[in-house]
Formats: structure tokens, C-alpha cells, sequence
């Protein structure tokens, strides 16, 4: 089971309305990321749902024809996400790497990356597929409906149309 959660946070220092919010992945029993309360979502740092969103398409872009993609958590010096695919099966796993000069938010290999809050969640990867795209196109929707035409809208709007 593989599932993606976020919540946009209207902030007047966005780029754009929706930029920025609560993300979450829950893959089986695993958790990564947070959903914090209305109550206290002012108080509490806020991750950037786009960047989130675009590179989780490019992930599933790259997954098409390649076994091993690595995401980085930009909010973190350390801490990557790892798909790898085997036929209709994707493993993911929360690793700490170094983060190497020049790296990029999307790797095909780490340098020793250890175990990290989990490993090796098995999924299906039609079900990862169809639950980053249809969550994706939502977000798409909803930041579309509330603003003018914006060339990072654009950008992402084009990384979904081609993994659909």
C-alpha cells in the first residue's frame, strides 16, 4: 500500500498560492513526513509541495527505465528516498547518505547509504504510479484554480502529462 497526503498552507511569502503545506508518504506500515493539526500549522516549519510533487513525477519518469532512483528530501542534508524497481515491484526505503558535492534531488546511486527510519517496503508499481499521478494532477488542479499563469505551473503541469 503506498499513499501520498499533504495539505496546502496559505502563506503570503509563497511564490504562488498552494506552494508550500504539510506533506506525507505511507508506504505499508510506514510513515514519512508529518500532517500537523489547523491548531498549530502557523507554529511549524512547512515543506514545499511542489518540489515534492515535480520530483516525485520525475521519479516515476525515471522508474519507466530505471531500477534505482533516489529522491532527496530538500529539507534534509541527509536523508533520500529509495526506489527500486524489480519488474512490477518497487522497494522504497528512508536511507542517510552523504549528500555529495554536485549531487542532484534525483540520483542513480548513493555512496554507502545506511539504513535509515525504514527499508524495504515492497509495492506494486502501477499502484505507486497511479497514486503519485492522481494525487499530483489533484494538487495540479487545486493550485490552478487559485492562480494566474505562473511558468512553474507550467513546468509541473508538463512533468505529469508525461508519466500519464
Amino acid at each position: 500500500m503506498f499513499e501520498l497526503n499533504y495539505r496546502i498552507v496559505y502563506s503570503e511569502y509563497d511564490d504562488f498560492v498552494g506552494q508550500h503545506g504539510f506533506f506525507q508518504m505511507k508506504c505499508n506500515n510506514c510513515i514519512y513526513g508529518e500532517m500537523y493539526p489547523k491548531e498549530i500549522e502557523k507554529k511549524v516549519d512547512k515543506v514545499s509541495l511542489y518540489d515534492w510533487f515535480e520530483r516525485l513525477a520525475r521519479v516515476i519518469k525515471n522508474l519507466m527505465i530505471k531500477d534505482y532512483v533516489a529522491l532527496s528530501d530538500v529539507e534534509s542534508y541527509n536523508t533520500w528516498i529509495v526506489f527500486k524497481r524489480n519488474g512490477e515491484e518497487v522497494m522504497i526505503s528512508v536511507v542517510k547518505a552523504k549528500k555529495e558535492q554536485g549531487s542532484h534531488d534525483i540520483e542513480f546511486f548513493l555512496r554507502n547509504p545506511k539504513a535509515g527510519e525504514w527499508t524495504d517496503q515492497v509495492i506494486n508499481f502501477e499502484q505507486l504510479k497511479q497514486e503519485i499521478t492522481g494525487k499530483g494532477r489533484r494538487y495540479i488542479k487545486n493550485i490552478l484554480s487559485v492562480n494566474k499563469e505562473n511558468i512553474l505551473l507550467d513546468k509541473i503541469k508538463r512533468e505529469f502529462d508525461e508519466i500519464s
